[in-house]
């Protein structure tokens, strides 16, 4: 995929509806005339709402204030959960897409770009891999790690919750360290499901401590530092499409790695059904009846 391909695949994040790419490629057009431009390195700035929510432009602002020692303060922290090997369960975590030669993968939330080049590692030859950040300066940092010769690599700026692309683009989705702090976490769980074709895999993870590990001494020092710690596993934020769900505890059982298969449809159930037998349907009655006091 070309540039130009990837400026044409585009769509408007807020309405789906094609843009219209500018004569010299330096900007896209929505039909309600909001331009979003081409940056340097060939990031396209696809940010929607343009005005970030609060909570969104802070994350935002704090990752570009780090992201020179993003990379060094990260590997700390997977060392001191359970000396952790990072490099292992980052391969571990992009192994759950089944990647193959010649797909193409979209990540949210690519950053530096440490699990970017395991994707591209995965889908060459021939593969595409689509990288989006929120912060400017990670994304810009990322393009200058991320030169392979047999993949092609676009990058764009981006909100989770408002993805560019039509429905079924991406065999497959990768997203890890960022969406507990999305402003819209239903609706980024939603669109990360329907950018992917289905039969696609969804892996999805963040900070999130396993419930039996919460009162032991060493955890509620770490969570009391950092309260992200604190955060639940938001199954209630899952679209109605997913089948084959798995989950993983992963860095010392302090993150959360999700994985599901994107289904056609919701899985229906038949409340029509006769039920076989007296024994049986007394069963289901005396469990209701107990369940309901």
């Amino acid at each position: 995929m070309t540039h130009n391909q990837f400026l044409e695949l585009l769509v408007s994040p807020k309405t789906g509806e094609p843009l219209k790419v500018a004569d010299n490629g330096l900007s896209l057009t929505a039909p309600d005339g909001t331009i979003y431009p081409v940056l340097d390195s060939g990031i396209v700035d696809m940010v929607h709402p343009r005005e970030l929510f609060e909570d969104d432009a802070r994350e935002q602002y704090l990752y570009d204030q780090a992201y020179q020692r993003y990379d060094r303060g990260v590997s700390w922290v997977f060392e001191t959960l359970n000396h952790s090997d990072e490099a292992a369960t980052r391969e571990f975590m992009i192994g759950l897409m089944g990647l193959k030669p010649g797909q193409t993968v979209l990540e949210v939330g690519a950053g530096t770009g440490k699990d970017s080049a395991l994707i591209i590692d995965q889908i060459s030859p021939g593969g595409t891999a689509v990288l989006s950040d929120l912060s400017p300066n990670m994304l810009r940092l990322a393009t200058q790690k991320l030169q392979p010769k047999d993949v092609d690599v676009h990058f764009f700026l981006g909100n989770g919750s408002y993805l560019p692309f039509a429905d079924g683009t991406f065999d497959s989705v990768f997203h890890f360290g960022g969406i507990n702090t999305f402003s819209e976490r239903k609706k980024a769980f939603a669109e990360l499901t329907r950018v992917v074709k289905v039969g696609g895999k969804v892996v999805i993870g963040d900070e999130s401590m396993a419930p039996w590990l919460r009162k032991e001494p060493t955890y509620e020092i770490l969570w009391k530092a950092n309260p992200l710690f604190r955060a639940e596993i938001p199954y209630e934020d899952l679209p109605a499409t997913v089948e084959n769900f798995k989950l993983h505890y992963i860095f010392g059982n302090c993150f959360y790695v999700m994985e599901y298969t994107v289904a056609a449809k919701a899985p229906e159930i038949d409340v029509e059904l006769p039920i076989p037998g007296k024994d049986f349907i007394d069963n289901w009655r005396i469990r209701a009846e107990g369940s309901s006091k």
